[in-house]
């Protein structure tokens, strides 16, 4: 296997040109992402029964830095930092999401006699672990017992 290219002088400078044509520094963008926040795991890494990983963030660790490598458009690595924020958060009154438990967002709805569940995530797993985050900090929130059979 032969090792990654680095970008050309073209593409640099493209991605240069973007940095000088956005607000990089205006850091409002993870203030939102962050709004809500109630809390999260540890560490997001979300097993099967037979200890198979089947979720982890830290296979998005590269994402820790802050400037986008010479390959990357600065506005893409920007957004995929802004989609690390993980964990539960309120949306608006009775309205919660589970973020960066895998690839979607699974939204709760606190309804008069349950909890209302859309996008349940990738799988069994995960969405047990979400439900498992909300319930420990929403309780049995909507009156439905705490079931956590997804």
């Amino acid at each position: 296997m032969s090792a990654p290219k680095d970008a050309t002088p073209d593409t640099q400078a493209k991605h240069r040109a973007v940095l000088e044509a956005l607000p990089f520094e205006d850091r409002a963008d993870f203030e939102d992402a962050g709004r809500g926040f109630l809390g999260t795991l540890p560490e997001v890494e979300i097993r099967n029964a037979q200890g198979r990983v089947v979720w982890s963030l830290s296979d998005y660790a590269f994402l820790a830095a802050e400037a986008a490598p010479p390959t990357v458009n600065p506005s893409l690595w920007r957004q995929a930092r802004l989609n690390l924020a993980n964990g539960l958060f309120q949306v608006t009154d009775r309205i919660y999401q589970i973020r960066g438990f895998d690839i979607s967002n699974m939204t709760l709805i606190e309804g008069e006699t349950g909890v209302i569940v859309i996008d349940p995530l990738i799988s069994t797993e995960t969405a047990r672990a979400g439900l498992e985050l909300y319930y420990h900090h929403r309780g049995s929130a909507a009156g439905d017992g705490g079931d956590l059979q997804p």
